[in-house]
């Protein structure tokens, strides 16, 4: 669902997972990865543009994919990177479970996040999901997703809530007008 305000006051971006080895052998993959990571550096760039937090998300292990490549630690191929993002490591689907994650928003002030990278239909929907069961309002990233299948973004559009660049950029810069509640 297209969201055209955002609940919160202070959001954080979450860049789940944007690692070598969750790539997988589909034709398009190629185009699956450059549109979102495109999305995701644009949508990083408005984070540190506010000195908002920008938290990458490293997952430690095996990836499920197949994916062998010396290189398999590595952030995809045009992911920007910052010195002030902060990396989050985690074991689990749930970037949430056994991690720092949430003491970090904490730290931070954070009461809502929006939520990018891969893979759409698991590790994100999952952070998603244990976002809300922590009181941070969570909100997908449209074009800043990278499914496992092909259809994969759009079934999650239809289950969680998103925002494209303007609506962000309206929040985040304070032109959002006040939020009504409707009875």
């Amino acid at each position: 669902m297209i969201c055209s305000s955002v609940w919160g006051s202070k959001m954080a971006l979450l860049v789940i997972d944007p690692q070598r080895k969750f790539t997988i052998n589909v034709p398009d993959w190629e185009n699956r990865m450059t549109t979102a990571v495109s999305g995701i550096n644009s949508f990083a760039r408005m984070f540190r543009e506010r000195a908002l937090p920008v938290i990458f998300i490293f997952f430690d292990g095996e990836s499920h994919t197949g994916y062998h490549g010396e290189d398999s630690d590595e952030w995809l191929p045009g992911i920007e990177t910052s010195d002030t993002d902060i990396i989050v490591h985690k074991k689990h689907m749930n970037c949430f479970k056994e991690t720092v994650l949430e003491e970090v928003l904490r730290e931070n002030g954070v009461d809502c996040a929006l939520l990018t990278g891969m893979l759409s239909e698991f590790c994100v929907i999952s952070t998603y999901f244990a976002a809300a069961e922590r009181g941070v309002f969570p909100y997908l990233g449209r074009g800043a997703l990278i499914p496992y299948n092909e259809k994969g973004n759009e079934a999650v559009e239809l289950i969680c809530s998103m925002l494209e660049e303007d609506v962000l950029g309206r929040f985040l810069s304070g032109e959002q007008p006040p939020l009504e509640l409707v009875e």
